[in-house]
Formats: C-alpha cells, sequence, structure tokens
C-alpha cells in the first residue's frame, strides 16, 4: 500500500486482511501510530485531524496482562467507537502503566463523526492476535508494533 509512513508505520501484503507494523521511540508512540496506521486503512487521516467543524475527544481505559493484550484491545475500543457512536479518531494521548495485573492504557482520542468523512478504503472489522507482536528493536531502538486486522 502507497500510504505507508515509513517513520511511523509500514503496511504488508496480506490475503483477505492488513497486516502493519507501526513504531515509536516510546511504547506509546509505537501505539498511538498503530490506532493512525489502522484508521489510515479506512480513512484519509489528514481529514480526521481537520475536520475542525466537529473535533472532539473520546477517553477511554483498557487493561491487559501483556502488552499484546493491551494492543488488541485499545485497537479494539477504537473500533467499538467507530461502530457505536460513528466516532473516527487518532490517538491525542496515550498513557501506559505497569500495573500488578500487567498493564493498563489511558487514551485520548481525537476526532469526528464518521458521517463527516469519505471513506477511502476497506472496513476493518477487527483487530486479531493473528502474527501481533509488540517489542524493542535493539538495533533501531524504537518499539515496534505488528498487526493484522480483518477487513
Amino acid at each position: 500500500m502507497d500510504e505507508s509512513n515509513p517513520d511511523r508505520y509500514v503496511f504488508f501484503d496480506k490475503t483477505a486482511d492488513a497486516k502493519f507494523q507501526a513504531f515509536g521511540i516510546t511504547v506509546e508512540e509505537s501505539f498511538k501510530n498503530a490506532l493512525e496506521a489502522m484508521m489510515s486503512l479506512m480513512y484519509n487521516v489528514e481529514e480526521i485531524s481537520a475536520a475542525d467543524f466537529d473535533i472532539s475527544e473520546r477517553e477511554f481505559t483498557v487493561a491487559a496482562e501483556n502488552l499484546e493484550a493491551l494492543l488488541y484491545n485499545f485497537l479494539e475500543e477504537a473500533l467499538y467507537l467507530l461502530s457505536a457512536e460513528l466516532f473516527v479518531g487518532l490517538a491525542k494521548q496515550v498513557i501506559i502503566k505497569q500495573v500488578e495485573e500487567g498493564f493498563k492504557l489511558k487514551a485520548v482520542l481525537e476526532g469526528t463523526q464518521s458521517i463527516n468523512l469519505e471513506s477511502t478504503g476497506p472496513e476493518v472489522k477487527a483487530a486479531t492476535y493473528n502474527e501481533m507482536y509488540v517489542k524493542l528493536d535493539s538495533k533501531t531502538g524504537r518499539y515496534v508494533c505488528q498487526v493484522v486486522v480483518d477487513i
């Protein structure tokens, strides 16, 4: 896919699904870029930020026992907001804390109603655990999140 941003995310060929890696100096930044990559499959992400006539925020918290499950829950919550509230958002803030049970994530998404945007690609139905990982790349010093979504 030509719309990859090699500094933030890159797409790979995957039959009947979409596969991408998102990068960040921090794990929080890699999660933010993973959400942007997922949203870029469906919408022009520049239009999400430019919808100044209808910009609003949504805040949520998710928890999981490991980073992969946390990433999954984060992306699924964003998809839930899209299906339940027609809200398309990009991460304005992501905070991840390690807790006794694993990890907690607090996110603030900034965006608009999907009815104000033209869809530019297929609908993402769900995030999957297929080939998912979150790790620190020792060569680049950046976090890498790999995600496969069902389209």
